[in-house]
């Protein structure tokens, strides 16, 4: 719904205030400025300057009006003659294609109860002061070349006016206003300002009893209208007028598209399927220009990330139906004299400025050229940078530092950092630093702290594999082709036995009473220090059918560890290990029956020294047998070998890895009386005779080895009964842990089972 402005109080009479202003005040006569040159041009072709940070809201013979962004705009009226400009007072302000500005004393012209129009063909700025207010209650509706545009709600339904701005009303004489259109049954409210060109305007209508939309076309020196009443399932939007065409934007039940035709001529249907119903319509001539505005508000990027590249500045011919892109963005653009369109607008060839895009008198392609420059490069460059290639997990732990050299110092900046096989990705952004000169570099510097980039505020570690990066540099205000850099580089570790989602550190598998899965990851406190947790994640349910969970290391061939499972039928099963955090276990697979013949079944270890995991069970007969691991995910492990008996003491055996520097792998026994042992393997398949660690660890429901967890290359031990408690390797046979620490590694979860 368009906005009505109820008028305020009433006076007796018009008053009419005429101002005039030669220098001094806020109408300031500026020195001619020559623009800094763009990179890709003859600096003698740029003598008139476009400011910064600006749109075009207004262009006549002599020059052109700009409005700066922001809360407080500036609006500038610049000639072409000399570059000189002169600042305009007012909340407010437009042009028509004529030497003539209208300002206003609110933030819309529309809602302004007082307008001023200047006179700006010479430096020596006059203007007038209209009181809508006092003139008969009248909104701004917009500024046809030398015609003011003004609304009035009378009667119940709105009706649009016109007076023309001769030299007697710029001199301080009452505006002489004439009905354009509007009465009864005809509700054409122009409070959002009508479409013109300097001769003629486009208003949105509502008509009959049923207040129907209707397009409705004004001559404005006679008067005459020609309406385009349209069906009640369609919507209309910007509209457009040239001395010859009128089109505007239209979505019916087929789908989008532009309505536009000669004046007196066919309607012509121009599907536009890509549009969106806000991008702006423009015409030239028998040309319909269309893009999707350039300007960036930092706010509609969502993490960071930019938003979609803008659709170019095209036209398209009414009659043939021919295309050409003419500018690569645009950010504003108004109606200029004699026809033409003056945007705000870039090319890689000339930059960025102001171009004034000119009908041909043959109907060919309008010619563009540009009038004003703003000094800044279209194109934004990468000239140097500094990224890494392979990076080891100590380099990822320390931080890694990026940079990247670019051409603009005055472009917006996004990075992208993807973890490929996760697909997991964070963003940086970097704005337009302030006061950022055009045409000056800009070194982007960024430092990676090595975490995980799906858990950061838990601290993981990032995780192994592929990372590419992409660098997105977005000329400012969004004019111009993006720069697109991009890169990879890997993070390799040495496998870890628990390291389930390929960060380098432990993780530790829990089942809860319901059979649910778990993964909760750790990382060390300090370098060589204790453990602590980096959140957990659900793995997934079904798991209490089995009766036995063992982490075995890899035994499958791939770079994770793997897992094996035996139901209360004896079957076994193999999980091979994924590395992803969310899902670190791939479906089973059957390795075959039997098993039920063992009490305890363990692995992690390279027993026989031949580089791959092995598997250890005993049997209730208390003999302990061999499966050496084949690497073979659809054989893993081969015929069995008897290697030892008098094992039915133990009611805890565990895989403990390379604990006090033997050749291969080594086991830890627990038997029933609480004394724990150590088996300190040959790496023949045999193990050396045992020496004992202790006593007192009958109260722990089980031993979880898992690896060198704290990063000082020993091998570590898990303890568990409810609660954990992390035992710290020490590499010396004889006394092979530190004293326990406890840690809270599984978040107080209830669980019967950790491996």
């Amino acid at each position: 719904m368009k906005h009505v402005r109820i008028p305020g109080r009433r006076l007796a009479a018009v008053a009419v205030t005429v101002v005039l202003a030669a220098t001094g005040g806020t109408l300031t006569a500026l020195p001619a400025v020559a623009a800094p040159t763009a990179t890709q041009e003859d600096p003698r072709q740029t003598t008139v300057a476009f400011p910064l940070q600006a749109d075009v809201v207004g262009a006549g013979p002599s020059g052109f009006l700009s409005k700066t962004r922001g809360d407080a705009p500036e609006f500038r009226w610049t000639r072409y003659a000399d570059g000189s400009s002169t600042v305009l007072p007012g909340a407010a302000a437009a042009g028509g294609g004529a030497d003539l500005v209208v300002t206003g004393n609110r933030a819309l012209l529309s809602v302004s109860s007082v307008i001023r129009v200047h006179n700006v063909s010479k430096p020596a700025v006059t203007s007038v002061e209209i009181d809508l207010d006092a003139l008969g209650g009248y909104d701004y509706s917009g500024l046809a070349g030398d015609t003011l545009l003004l609304g009035k709600y009378e009667g119940g339904y709105h009706v649009q006016y016109a007076a023309t701005l001769d030299e007697a009303v710029l001199a301080g004489g009452t505006p002489k206003l004439r009905k354009l259109v509007g009465g009864p049954l005809v509700d054409c409210d122009a409070a959002d300002e009508a479409w013109t060109d300097t001769a003629s305007a486009l208003y949105d209508c509502r008509i009959g009893e049923t207040r129907g939309p209707a397009k409705i076309h004004v001559d404005l020196a006679t008067g005459a209208a020609s309406w385009h009443v349209q069906e009640r399932d369609q919507w209309a939007w910007d509209g457009a007028v040239s001395a010859t065409h009128v089109a505007w934007r239209e979505a019916r039940l087929g789908g989008d598209g532009i309505v536009a035709f000669r004046r007196g001529g066919a309607e012509r249907w121009i599907a536009d399927a890509e549009a969106d119903v806000q991008d702006p319509l423009y015409l030239v001539g028998g040309w319909v220009a269309t893009g999707q505005k350039a300007h960036i508000d930092a706010s509609t990027y969502a993490d960071g990330a930019p938003n979609p590249t803008k659709r170019p500045f095209t036209v398209q011919s009414i009659e043939t139906g021919e295309k050409a892109v003419l500018l690569t963005a645009f950010s504003s653009a108004v109606a200029g004299p004699d026809g033409t369109l003056l945007v705000r607008g870039g090319t890689p060839e000339q930059g960025e400025g102001l171009y004034r895009i000119s009908p041909r008198a043959d109907g060919g392609k309008p010619v563009v050229e540009r009038v004003a420059s703003t000094g800044q490069s279209t194109v934004v460059t990468l000239t140097g940078s500094a990224t890494p290639t392979t990076l080891t997990g100590d380099q990822v732990a320390r931080g890694v530092d990026f940079s990247w050299d670019l051409s603009r110092a005055d472009s917006r900046v996004w990075l992208t950092l993807t973890h490929v096989r996760s697909g997991k990705t964070v963003y940086e952004g970097w704005p337009v630093p302030n006061g950022a000169a055009a045409g000056t570099p800009r070194r982007i510097t960024w430092h990676w702290d090595g975490k995980d980039l799906e858990g950061r505020d838990w601290g993981s570690p990032a995780a192994n594999g592929a990372y590419e990066w992409k660098l997105t540099a977005r000329p400012d205000e969004g004019i111009g082709p993006e720069l697109v850099s991009t890169g990879r580089f890997t993070v390799t570790r040495p496998a870890a036995p628990h390291d389930y989602n390929d960060d380098g550190t432990a993780d530790l598998l829990v089942r809860d009473a319901g059979g649910v899965l778990w993964r909760f990851g750790t990382r060390p406190t300090a370098p060589g220090g204790s453990l602590t947790d980096t959140g957990g994640s659900r793995v997934g349910g079904g798991w209490g059918i089995y009766d036995r969970l063992v982490s075995v290391g890899n035994v499958a061939g791939g770079s994770e560890p793997d897992s094996v499972a035996r139901d209360r039928s004896g079957a076994l099963w193999l999980y091979r290990g994924t590395g992803d955090r969310n899902a670190p276990l791939a479906g089973r697979t059957s390795i075959g029956g039997g098993w039920q013949v063992y009490d305890r079944i363990t692995g992690g270890s390279d027993v026989t020294g031949d580089g791959r995991s092995d598997v250890l069970a005993s049997d209730k007969s208390g003999a302990l047998w061999l499966y050496p691991g084949t690497g073979n995910a659809n054989a893993p492990f081969s015929a069995r070998k008897k290697i030892g008996g008098g094992w039915g003491i133990y009611n805890e055996v565990t895989a403990i890895g390379n604990l006090a520097g033997a050749p291969a792998g080594d086991l830890l026994a627990r038997d029933k009386a609480g004394v724990l042992w150590l088996y300190l393997g040959k790496g023949d398949g045999t193990f050396a005779a045992r020496t004992r660690v202790g006593s007192g660890w009958g109260t722990f429901t089980g031993l979880t080895a898992v690896g060198d967890a704290n990063g000082d290359g020993r091998a570590d031990l898990v303890a568990w009964n409810g609660d954990e408690t992390f035992y710290a390797g020490t590499g010396d046979w004889r006394a092979p842990f530190k004293p326990g620490a406890r840690v809270s590694l599984t978040q107080d979860s209830s669980y019967g089972t950790v491996f």
